[in-house]
């Protein structure tokens, strides 16, 4: 099985350094950006799996650059695990992506990282876990 690819922004180079060791121990192939405009470069040149995007950056937020990336071919669709230290910003920025996005609460575990990863490039996301505890309830 070939690796999947991760695109990981975080202007925190702690802990994008964090998010990028996790993920390789995964095993997934990590290319790390510090800036909105450094992540949408790598994606003009390479395809990835998924984006991990800090919401709150120096310059474009996390939600900015996911639009941006919506914008070049080969990236349109990819799904997006937006991270932030503040909740109250979840809802705002998932709406606007039809299941392809989630949310992460900065601080996070490792498993919870891989899992989230896990659901996005499975074709999970909101909408597939709504539907599964639908289906449960049932």
């Amino acid at each position: 099985m070939p690796h999947r690819r991760v695109l990981v922004v975080d202007d925190e180079p702690r802990i994008l350094d964090i998010v990028k060791y996790f993920l390789e121990q995964g095993g997934y192939e990590v290319e790390g950006a510090t800036t909105g405009e450094k992540a949408l470069a790598a994606a003009r040149k390479t395809s990835f799996d998924v984006a991990v995007l800090d919401i709150v950056l120096a310059a474009d937020s996390g939600y900015e650059v996911a639009g941006k990336l919506k914008k070049i071919k080969n990236a349109e669709n990819i799904p997006v695990l937006f991270m932030s230290s503040k909740v109250e910003m979840a809802d705002l920025f998932l709406e606007s992506f039809d299941g392809r996005a989630e949310f992460l609460l900065k601080p996070f575990k490792k498993e919870t990282l891989l899992e989230t990863i896990r659901n996005l490039i499975g074709g999970g996301g909101r909408e597939a876990h709504r539907a599964a505890a639908r289906a449960k309830k049932k």
